[in-house]
């Protein structure tokens, strides 16, 4: 090989190796500076025996049980049901890949953890089910601005739904359910585009409240619970636009009016629950949700007939129309319905006989029911 093109390949191989030997240096830099923070996590909790196998001559960390890596690095740490009952440790976020956390079922105390706004690639971030308490802060954006998933239920918290949190614009799943939440909800949630999963059920004490949000922007919503959270007014409308809507519970309140038909042309629909509110009027008649397999809408002051075309429901499992003004008879296509387990009508103006085939084709597991009895005449008798 000639000197100078020898020398012209020799500075490329140095800069190789000088990037590879960097690099390396860098990945070897980051993996000590984890397994000290992990090291220090564990020494914050008191050295619980469920991290007796967190120790600095163990293998990796990145095989331990409550660590996952991506390329060598700690990006989820689950620490649920461990009996936790200190504080978040202000340090953690020196864990800088960190984008999933979970420190679900624990009894940690004090308000909400604050230093995890440092951790700025988190996506997954689980709170629920310990003893915080005081307000659901009004800077919360300052979380992670890739945050997808959020829950904060089961805790203590009070006040507001704040408005702050509708500024988390990749939030797909929100939960704050059974809270202690005694505010206003912030009507810019519906400016969450990407939110297919929102739970604020069971904070019996919120004061009383109508829906605030233009629901037909919640295109992408999937299960919405509103079970228990005192509301009231009627049911907007535009709940039928709510397109990818499979699960909808707004039971335990006190909602009034009628059923909006919109609701029953939900195609990807499963489960509907609208139990004890005071909702009046007939069932819609056009039913286009014919995926439906739980459908509750008991305790409510419905009147006219049970649609016929309930029969047609083939995923139908659960039916209660109990404690209503419902009237006539139980529709004979019911005696078709090869999914039903558990069906409740009593307590209504019923009459007529049962469908002579009800329950030969399903495994009828719950069968409540009460029809009105005329007894016949003389003539009748013969």
């Amino acid at each position: 090989m000639p000197i100078a093109q020898s020398c012209k390949k020799f500075p490329c191989r140095i800069f190789l190796v000088l990037f590879f030997l960097l690099g390396h240096t860098s990945s070897q830099s980051l993996y000590d500076q984890e397994h000290a923070v992990l090291l220090n996590i564990k020494q914050y909790l008191q050295d619980p025996p469920f991290l007796s196998h967190w120790t600095s001559t163990s293998s990796s960390h990145c095989s331990w049980s409550e660590i996952i890596c991506t390329t060598n690095s700690v990006t989820s740490l689950t620490l649920s049901k461990s009996n936790i009952n200190r504080t978040i440790p202000s340090f953690i976020c020196g864990l800088t890949n960190l984008t999933h956390l979970n420190f679900s079922f624990n009894f940690i105390p004090g308000g909400f953890p604050t230093p995890l706004y440092n951790c700025s690639k988190l996506e997954y971030l689980d709170l629920s089910g310990n003893n915080f308490d005081g307000k659901v802060p009004h800077d919360i954006d300052q979380l992670s601005a890739n945050l997808q998933y959020l829950n904060l239920g089961s805790t203590n918290f009070h006040g507001d739904v704040p408005s702050s949190i509708a500024k988390l614009k990749h939030l797909r799943q929100l939960k704050l359910q059974y809270c202690l939440l005694n505010g206003s909800v912030a009507g810019e949630i519906d400016d969450l585009s990407n939110l297919e999963y929102l739970d604020l059920s069971s904070n019996f004490m919120f004061p009383e409240w109508k829906l605030p949000w233009n629901l037909t922007k919640f295109n992408k919503l999937k299960v919405f619970n509103l079970y228990g959270t005192n509301l009231v007014g009627e049911i907007p409308e535009n709940i039928g636009d709510m397109v990818a809507l499979e699960m909808l519970d707004m039971s335990n309140n006190s909602l009034a009016g009628g059923i909006p038909s919109g609701l029953f042309l939900l195609k990807n629909l499963t489960s509907l629950r609208l139990y004890a509110n005071s909702l009046s009027g007939e069932i819609p008649s056009v039913v286009e949700a014919l995926n439906l397999a739980n459908l509750d809408l008991a305790r409510n002051n419905l009147t006219g007939k049970i649609p016929d075309i309930f029969g047609r429901l083939q995923q139908l499992s659960w039916l209660s129309l109990s404690l209503n003004g419902l009237s006539g008879v139980i529709p004979e296509s019911f005696g078709n319905l090869p999914a039903l387990k558990d069906f409740r009508v009593f307590f209504n103006n019923l009459s007529g006989t049962l469908p002579p085939d009800f329950g030969r084709y399903s495994k009828l597991e719950t069968f409540m029911i009460c029809l009105l009895y005329t007894s016949p005449s003389p003539r009748d008798r013969g």
